[in-house]
């Protein structure tokens, strides 16, 4: 089931105090993006946040996955959507040590 607008809306909210935040559809989800470093999916109405080897701990659930073969993706856990503070303070770690963005040459 596709992430729908509303619930879409409903985490950008969350993600607010996050600069640059937008998103962009993809294969029927949501990419989520700060400064051009996609950080987050939004897939069958779940946020997904990349994980990091300095970020990993935070998560209650590692198992899941946004789709069977991404990599590196885990839930939220449910008490940071209620707390924006906290889930600000993950993303933005998770900024910080993200490689920066590849821009693709033009031919």
């Amino acid at each position: 089931m596709p992430t729908s607008t509303d619930t879409l809306a409903y985490f950008l909210e969350c993600l607010a105090l996050i600069p640059d935040v937008h998103a962009k559809a993809m294969f029927g989800e949501y990419g989520i993006y700060s400064w051009e470093k996609m950080f987050a999916l939004a897939c069958d109405n779940i946020l997904f946040l990349k994980t990091l080897p300095e970020t990993v701990h935070f998560f209650a659930d590692t198992e899941t996955k946004a789709y069977p073969w991404s990599k590196n993706t885990a839930p939220v856990n449910p008490e940071w959507i209620e707390h924006p503070e906290e889930l600000t303070r993950i993303v933005n770690l998770t900024l910080v040590y993200m490689p920066p963005p590849k821009f693709k040459k033009k031919k």
